[in-house]
């Protein structure tokens, strides 16, 4: 029994002897790590400020790529503020834990709030024009309050947490130099004065077929077209229905000006409705078009429009006509209120 309460005298005697020496430890954690990234301050702001890009620098993704691949594990949509991404890894330095956007002001910073195995912080991220291209800075903020634990623990959290943080700067250094510098994007708001006739075929395509379906339905439609006789010289279209990583619902077609032509089968004549528009042109490859799509929306988010259906694009100068991808000309349509 003597040795039962000397135990416990000296148990609670190191209680005590830890939370008295908590109270003269720091009672919050901050640590941030830099960079200077050579790239297109855009294009950096946007690998951080969709939560979808990280899959291509995170340090994490390393060590389990698969919590980047559910798509339902990302907020619609996965960028900007109010944006999350959810994840559960079976992976001991992976863990599971929650990320949501609290603030996002475009190309200048972002910050989040992290909540890994019931520890909450708040990252930040700023974007400032140095010399050499941009300067990133990848902050970290932890509040432990009076938890004498919490704040033993703090002692080690920059060991622990600074290599990641390291190694996710210099991948999302080597992500942004690679991607090709982006163009300004012009948008604007216009008002379609007359519907769009078109015939189109509408169709559920996995994204990886996209341009063999474009040319298979197009080369359809005009077949159609010259069996009636008709010369057509219009830009073709495709309207996205919905997207995602694995199936498209996509509707190809072809402008008419006569509104009474008449389809078959597999060939229907529909048109879109004069309405208003947010509008930007996109010049080059398609590999780059979500560069001109993230324009588009951060002007719409800025001046708080509201889309009310399906955007569309419009091919003015496209491989059919133009071999060099660099003179590819496409219109980007999102009908509005």
């Amino acid at each position: 029994m003597n040795n039962l309460k000397r135990t416990s005298l000296i148990l609670l005697l190191f209680i005590v002897i830890m939370i008295i020496v908590s109270l003269f430890l720091p009672s919050s954690f901050h640590m941030e790590r830099a960079i200077v990234i050579d790239a297109d301050k855009e294009q950096i702001f946007n690998q951080v400020n969709d939560l979808k890009n990280w899959k291509k620098w995170s340090p994490w993704a390393l060590k389990d790529e698969l919590i980047y691949n559910d798509e339902g594990s990302f907020s619609s949509p996965s960028y900007g503020l109010g944006a999350t991404f959810f994840w559960d890894s079976e992976v001991d330095d992976v863990g599971s834990g929650n990320i949501e956007i609290i603030e996002s002001t475009p190309n200048k910073s972002i910050k989040n709030k992290v909540i890994y195995e019931h520890i909450e912080s708040i990252g930040k991220w700023n974007f400032e024009d140095v010399e050499n291209g941009v300067e990133v800075v990848w902050s970290m903020d932890v509040e432990f309050g009076f938890n004498p634990i919490s704040k033993f623990f703090g002692l080690f959290m920059e060991g622990e947490i600074s290599p990641d943080f390291e190694l996710g700067l210099k991948r999302l250094k080597a992500s942004s130099e690679n991607l090709p510098k982006i163009k300004s994007v012009q948008v604007s708001k216009e008002k379609m004065e007359h519907d769009l006739w078109f015939l189109s075929i509408r169709d559920t395509v996995n994204p990886m077929e996209m341009n063999n379906v474009h040319g298979r339905i197009y080369a359809k439609i005009s077949q159609y077209l010259s069996g009636l006789g008709i010369v057509n010289n219009e830009s073709p279209l495709v309207i996205y229905h919905s997207w995602s990583d694995t199936l498209c619902d996509i509707e190809v077609g072809i402008p008419v000006q006569d509104s009474t032509i008449v389809g078959n089968d597999g060939i229907k004549m529909n048109k879109i409705k004069s309405t208003y528009v947010v509008t930007a042109i996109h010049y080059g490859s398609y590999d780059r078009m979500p560069e001109t799509y993230f324009g588009i929306n951060e002007w719409m988010r800025i001046n708080k429009v509201r889309v009310t259906g399906a955007n569309w694009e419009v091919y003015l100068v496209d491989p059919a006509t133009e071999p060099n991808p660099e003179k590819w000309k496409t219109a980007i349509y999102f009908p509005i209120e």
